[in-house]
């Protein structure tokens, strides 16, 4: 019988946290995804270990967990993960031709400046996470549409690096492990 615990983060497979958790382990063994963070704090309630992002820093904390944690739970470990951003699209796409532009909030927002250069007359549509973003545009298919994502998010999901976002400042995420 295996009693090996399993680390549960936020999905879907190469979102930040996903990334972050595969160079924390060396790899991919053991990972299993939640749809929120609720879902993380049930599977560590139930024996598991958690992976959640903390702080942010550009944006500073990312979801109020910290207290969570502390009050109920007992964090084993951080590991700071550099964010790089880039945009993603289907295969031979144009970033000229980009007319909607997916990804998470916070990723919207680390990028403004360069969507105001590049990407000014784009519809910037809202996901829960750049990972969602990357998933809705290979799914889409069309040379129109971009995500704000990982480089490696896009490897995933069979989509082309059309253009590096560039970072003014340093932009690390502070990821920790916890258990019940």
């Amino acid at each position: 019988m295996n009693n090996k615990k399993k680390i549960y983060t936020l999905g879907p497979r190469g979102s930040f946290h996903h990334l972050s958790c595969v160079e924390y382990l060396g790899g991919q063994n053991e990972i299993e995804f939640c749809e929120s963070f609720g879902g993380i704090f049930e599977a560590v309630r139930a024996g598991h270990l958690g992976w959640i992002a903390l702080y942010n820093s550009l944006a500073g904390i990312v979801e109020n967990h910290e207290n969570e944690i502390n009050k109920n739970f007992t964090l084993l470990d951080e590991m700071d993960y550099e964010v790089k951003l880039c945009i993603c699209a289907a295969p031979q796409t144009n970033l000229k031709a980009i007319t909607k532009l997916y990804s998470h909030e916070k990723a919207l927002g680390e990028s403004k400046r360069f969507i105001t250069e590049k990407l000014a007359k784009a519809e910037l549509i809202k996901c829960p996470s750049t990972s969602h973003a990357a998933q809705q545009v290979a799914n889409e298919n069309n040379k129109n549409s971009g995500a704000i994502c990982h480089a490696e998010t896009a490897k995933f999901y069979g989509l082309e690096i059309i253009a590096n976002i560039p970072n003014k400042r340093k932009n690390e995420t502070s990821f920790g492990l916890f258990a019940g």
